[in-house]
């Protein structure tokens, strides 16, 4: 499990990288306007911390004396629901799509799921220290 976290954190950070100069380069070139270009960075900013706490927990995996399978999809696939709709959305207008109605109510659920996935495996570790 351990491979997977870093696997996946430094994917995230590879991308953070990548979407980052897309959008401070790319972006605005494109003509998108500033505030879809803002938006564009939080979902950057998350790819990034996500990525850096998985290789964290990835490389700490030894401290952990329980599975974290579920803590990991939450926060892999919360992250890649949660960034992955806020990129689309900032970047739909370039492209003339109208996915608000559908993509907008997906950005919460993923935030909710990464939100879960730390908090669980927060209470998790606390609960194995306090043994």
């Amino acid at each position: 499990m351990e491979r997977s976290f870093i696997l996946a954190g430094i994917l995230f950070v590879f991308l953070g990288i990548f979407l980052g100069a897309f959008a401070a380069h790319g972006l605005s070139a494109a003509g998108l306007e500033q505030g879809k270009i803002e938006s564009f960075k939080v979902g950057v900013n998350y790819l990034f911390y996500s990525g850096f706490g998985m290789m964290i927990i990835g490389g700490l995996r030894e401290r952990f004396d329980f599975m974290m399978k579920f803590h990991f999809r939450m926060i892999l696939f919360g992250t890649i629901l949660f960034s992955g709709s806020i990129f689309i959305l900032a970047v739909a207008p370039l492209i003339d799509w109208e996915l608000g109605k559908f993509l907008g109510p997906i950005t919460p659920i993923g935030g909710t799921m990464m939100i879960l996935g730390w908090f669980s495996l927060f209470v998790k570790y606390l609960r194995q220290i306090a043994d």
